[in-house]
C-alpha cells in the first residue's frame, strides 16, 4: 500500500512539474503587455490569487529591494547565477534585477524606439530568418512589396505571379504564390498580408494562445462574420448554440479589444517612422568605469495568496476530524491555494530567466555594448546562452521572442544578437562584406549569386549559393537580373 501512496505522489509531482514547464514557456513568450492581460484573467481564474495592494509588505514572488540588486545579491536570490562576473571580465562588473514595487496606476519606462525601417524593410528583415530557395524568396519580396500601407494584400495573387514570371524571370503559378502567401502570413505584424477584414481577423485569432473563447472567436468569425459586423449577437448565439451572452463576452475580450483589424499601421506609409516599442530591459555603460549594468524592466504586478485563503489553508492542516462538507471544501481550498502559489512562482522564473539570458547576453555580446558597432558582434548561438544559464535552448528561444533592449545605441531586438559562427566570423560581418562586393561590382556586368559565392569564398567564408541568396534577399538587394534593367 505504500508503494502505491509513493506512485500517486510521484505521478503528481511530475505532473506539476509538467505543469510549471508548459506555463513558463507560455509566459516566457508573452511580452510586458501580453503579461499584464494575462495576469488579470489569471487572478479573475484562480480564487486563492490576487494582486499585492500598495500598503502590504508581505513578500510577493519578488524579494528584491526596491531599486535592484547586485550581482553579489542576486546570487543569494538565485539571480545572475554563473552568469556574473567572477573578476576574469571586468567589462560587465555587476547586474541589477529591477524589483517591482509599483502599483498599475504609476508611471513606468517607456522610451520610442526611432525606427528606420517602413513596413515593407521590416517584413523582409524576417524573410531573411526563414528556410525560402531561391524561387520562394522571390516570390515572397513580390508580396511583400504589395502590401498596402495597412498591412493588407489587395493585389490577387495571380497577378503577383504574372509579375514574377515576366519581370524577375522566375516562371511560377498562383498556387506557388498562394503557398508563399501563407508563410508571410506567419510575419510580424499578426493579420500581415490578409486580403480582406475577415483573413485579417482570423490570422491573429489562430495567433493567441488556445483557449475555449479563442475558439468561439474563431467559430463566430468563419460562419457568422456579416451578422457578427453588424452585431446580431442573437443570431451568432443561435447559429452556434451557445448563449448571447457568451457571444457578446467573446466578442468584447477576444475581438474588440485583442484584435487590430489595420495590422499596418503602427508603421507610416514607406517613409521613415518612430514607432513606439516599450524594450523590456536597459543596459547602461558607467564612462568613468566601462562597467555594464542590466536592468529587467517590467510593469508587473506583485501578486500574493489572498490572507482568507491562507488562514483556511492552514486550518485545514491542522489534523481534525472533517465531515464530508468539510473535506470538499479542505479539496477546494487545498486546489486553489496550490495553483495560486505554482503561478506565482512560475512568475518568478519567468522574471529571473529573462534577466539571467539577458545578462548572458552582454557578457558574450560586451564588445558590441561599448562600441556599437555590429562589426563586434560575435558568432553568438542561442545553445550557448542556454549552457550559460543552465536551461534547455527552447526557453532562450521563447525568453528573447519579441523582446527589446534598450542601449545607448538604440533599442535592439534580443534576436539580433544571435548568429551562426562563418568560419570564426559573424552573420553580420558576412552581410557588411557582401554588401562592399555589391557596391564596388561593375553595374552593367553586376555580380551573380554563384560569383558573389565564389568571391565570398576567396575572403575565407565557406558558404553555400543558396546561403548567400538568403542574406542578399536579407539586406533587401535585388537579383544580378534586377540590378542590370536598374542601372540602364
Amino acid at each position: 500500500m505504500a508503494k502505491q501512496v509513493f506512485t500517486q505522489e510521484q505521478t503528481q509531482t511530475q505532473r506539476l512539474a509538467l505543469e510549471q514547464q508548459r506555463l513558463l514557456g507560455m509566459m516566457l513568450e508573452k511580452s510586458d503587455a501580453e503579461m499584464d492581460e494575462f495576469i488579470d484573467n489569471k487572478v479573475n481564474e484562480i480564487q486563492a490569487l490576487e494582486k499585492k495592494s500598495d500598503n502590504n509588505d508581505d513578500d510577493g514572488y519578488n524579494n528584491d529591494s526596491d531599486n535592484g540588486s547586485s550581482a553579489s545579491e542576486a546570487n543569494d536570490t538565485g539571480l545572475g547565477g554563473d552568469i556574473n562576473n567572477d573578476g576574469d571580465d571586468d567589462t560587465i562588473a555587476w547586474y541589477r534585477y529591477f524589483a517591482n514595487n509599483r502599483s498599475r496606476d504609476e508611471e513606468y519606462y517607456t522610451p520610442t524606439a526611432v525606427s528606420e525601417k517602413t513596413l515593407q524593410e521590416y517584413l523582409n528583415d524576417q524573410l531573411g530568418e526563414l528556410d525560402l530557395d531561391e524561387t520562394q524568396r522571390v516570390i515572397a519580396q513580390a508580396i511583400v512589396g504589395n502590401i498596402e500601407d495597412d498591412g493588407y494584400l489587395r493585389r490577387k495573387t495571380s497577378e503577383i505571379a504574372d509579375d514574377v514570371t515576366f519581370n524577375d524571370g522566375y516562371i511560377v503559378d498562383t498556387q506557388q504564390v498562394e503557398e508563399v502567401l501563407k508563410l508571410v502570413q506567419t510575419l510580424d505584424p499578426p493579420g500581415i498580408a490578409a486580403r480582406d477584414t475577415r483573413e485579417c481577423v482570423l490570422l491573429q485569432l489562430r495567433r493567441k494562445d488556445p483557449s475555449e473563447e479563442v475558439d468561439i472567436a474563431i467559430k463566430m468569425v468563419e460562419n457568422c462574420f456579416d451578422e457578427m459586423a453588424m452585431m446580431r449577437f442573437d443570431i451568432i448565439a443561435r447559429k452556434l448554440n451557445i448563449s448571447e451572452e457568451l457571444v457578446e463576452q467573446v466578442f468584447k475580450r477576444q475581438i474588440r479589444r485583442g484584435l487590430n483589424p489595420y495590422p499596418g499601421n503602427a508603421f507610416s506609409s514607406r517613409s521613415y517612422i518612430s514607432q513606439q516599442v516599450t524594450p523590456d530591459f536597459d543596459v547602461e555603460l558607467d564612462d568613468e568605469t566601462g562597467h555594464l549594468t542590466v536592468t529587467l524592466l517590467n510593469n508587473i504586478p506583485e501578486l500574493q495568496i489572498s490572507e482568507s485563503y491562507s488562514l483556511m489553508n492552514e486550518h485545514y492542516r491542522s489534523g481534525k476530524p472533517l465531515s464530508v462538507r468539510e473535506m470538499k471544501e479542505k479539496k477546494q481550498i487545498q486546489d486553489a491555494y496550490q495553483r495560486a502559489s505554482m503561478f506565482i512562482e512560475v512568475l518568478k522564473q519567468r522574471q529571473e530567466t529573462l534577466f539571467n539570458t539577458m545578462s548572458a547576453i552582454v557578457k558574450c555580446q560586451a564588445d558590441y555594448f561599448l562600441s556599437g558597432d555590429e562589426r563586434d558582434l560575435k558568432p553568438l548561438g542561442q545553445q550557448q546562452i542556454a549552457d550559460m544559464i543552465g536551461k534547455d535552448v527552447s526557453v532562450v528561444s521563447r525568453a528573447v521572442s519579441n523582446k527589446y533592449v534598450q542601449t545607448r545605441w538604440g533599442i535592439k531586438s534580443l534576436k539580433s544578437f544571435f548568429s551562426e559562427d562563418i568560419n570564426g566570423s559573424s552573420r553580420h560581418e558576412v552581410y557588411d562584406d557582401l554588401k562592399k562586393l555589391v557596391d564596388g561590382e561593375d553595374k552593367k556586368h553586376p555580380l551573380s549569386d554563384d560569383a558573389l559565392c565564389e568571391k565570398l569564398k576567396e575572403m575565407g567564408y565557406r558558404l553555400e549559393r543558396r546561403t548567400v541568396a538568403k542574406y542578399r534577399g536579407t539586406l533587401k538587394i535585388p537579383s544580378s537580373t534586377m540590378r542590370r534593367k536598374m542601372s540602364k
